[in-house]
């Protein structure tokens, strides 16, 4: 627990942060994108001149920062791999003298492949601003008095780091790690009864198929914020019976990148953090696309280890070209179609898209959780758990019937029953959809 005077420091540069965040928001359109490019163009230099692995992967490509005169020399700049952050040694992820205080962190591996990267504290300070920014405006200015936290509280986690700076604000005692046993996290929310809670999806889903077998309901949570996960159809919908009350909502956020885009109050689109990222879409050749295609970030907070151009997030998604009714101008995704990693092949070849198979398989009866697992083209693995008193012989006709005709009968399925799906070693999350095919498959 941080000392009064620790708390005191903290909160001088939580308040420093928010102010900035504040001033951000009230930003032009043209306002913004000069910030961006400004911060871009920094970024660039500084990793031209100080980080070996740019120094490295630049002169690969060919390009100097003198080559960055506007925003179409964007493409000149070489994309930025999770294998490159992966294989690189510590000493060339930094510059010899970093600007400010470092913390040194690991992605959570969610696309199978963790990397290490250091974050400078100033970013940290910006990144838990934008999110009480955020709170603010999911409570309408009448914050919740409330709160738990599900955290990963992995040393070398951001959300390890964000739970530090978040003690400012929030008693040791309302913060938790996702690695304590379910029946453990179940029963400290039902002793707390909180009116906001914080978590990753599949903790949450946890915690609620516990509360369901007790034939409990937490009617005093009245708000929900989701992140780091993708959240399907079937958790919404028993959270919504859990927590009959509570409003949920989701923001999208990485090691590498931040935050990156929050979920708007008014609709079911994403919007763009951009004082924070610059966000393109691109198509499998890297060129920007109106339709679906792999994010690519930017950081415009970091400068520990710069994040340019950053491809290793794995995640699919697509631009939503229509005018926001929020009134927000922030640029906007549609949704976030899945990871890349998640992506399935048939027995032709062809791409399935993971929410294929969540979509289909929500609303089978007495499934009470489930795992796809792709190991080779046309063959899926479906690991289900199935609700007590449910008759397993109709669990499986309702599993096997909805994936067959939502797949067009172009993979055969393999249905096996087990007693729990957990999250596989090292991490929090637990995964719906896995594709262990190699990239060219």
């Amino acid at each position: 627990m941080h000392t009064p005077s620790q708390i005191r420091s903290q909160g001088r540069r939580l308040h420093a942060a928010l102010d900035q965040v504040i001033e951000q928001r009230g930003w032009s359109t043209p306002k913004r994108r000069a910030h961006q490019w400004r911060m871009l163009r920094s970024l660039v230099q500084h990793a031209h001149a100080h980080v070996p692995l740019y120094q490295r992967l630049f002169a690969q490509a060919g390009f100097i920062p003198a080559m960055l005169d506007d925003w179409d020399d964007l493409s000149k700049i070489p994309f930025l791999a999770k294998a490159d952050l992966r294989s690189a040694a510590r000493e060339d992820l930094t510059a010899k003298d970093p600007r400010g205080d470092i913390r040194w962190l690991a992605s959570s591996g969610s696309t199978g492949i963790p990397a290490s990267m250091a974050r400078t504290e100033e970013s940290l300070w910006h990144y838990m601003a934008c999110n009480t920014a955020l709170y603010h405006d999911w409570c309408h200015g009448q914050p919740l008095s409330h709160g738990l936290y599900f955290v990963d509280m992995a040393r070398d986690s951001i959300d390890f780091a964000a739970a530090d700076l978040l003690r400012t604000t929030v008693p040791d005692s309302r913060i938790f790690s996702v690695h304590e046993p379910v029946d453990k996290l179940t029963r400290e929310l039902l002793n707390a009864a909180p009116e906001f809670i914080s978590s990753y999806p599949s903790t949450l889903r946890a915690i609620a198929l516990e509360l369901r077998a007790k034939g409990r309901e937490m009617k005093k949570t009245r708000l929900i914020h989701l992140t780091s996960e993708m959240l399907d159809a079937h958790t919404r919908r028993l959270l919504a019976q859990i927590f009959p009350n509570a409003r949920l909502i989701e923001t999208y956020t990485s090691t590498e990148g931040g935050l990156v885009a929050w979920q708007c109050v008014q609709d079911s689109r994403w919007h763009v953090a951009e004082a924070n990222v610059l966000c393109e879409i691109v198509d499998d050749e890297g060129r920007p696309t109106e339709g679906l295609g792999h994010m690519v970030i930017t950081d415009l907070t970091n400068t520990a280890t710069p994040i340019l151009r950053y491809r290793g997030l794995g995640d699919l998604a697509r631009w939503e070209t229509e005018p926001c009714p929020c009134g927000s101008s922030a640029r906007s995704i549609r949704q976030i179609e899945g990871r890349s990693a998640a992506m399935l092949r048939t027995r032709g070849g062809g791409l399935v898209s993971p929410y294929v198979i969540t979509n289909a398989i929500e609303e089978v009866p007495g499934l009470a959780q489930y795992q796809v697992v792709q190991k080779q083209p046309g063959m899926l693995e479906v690991r289900v758990v199935a609700e007590t008193g449910a008759a397993r012989h109709d669990v499986e006709k309702g599993v096997r019937g909805a994936l067959e005709t939502a797949l067009d009968h172009a993979a055969d399925l393999q249905i096996t029953f087990v007693s729990t799906i957990a999250a596989p070693p090292g991490s929090h999350k637990v995964p719906l959809v896995i594709s262990e095919l190699p990239p060219a498959a």
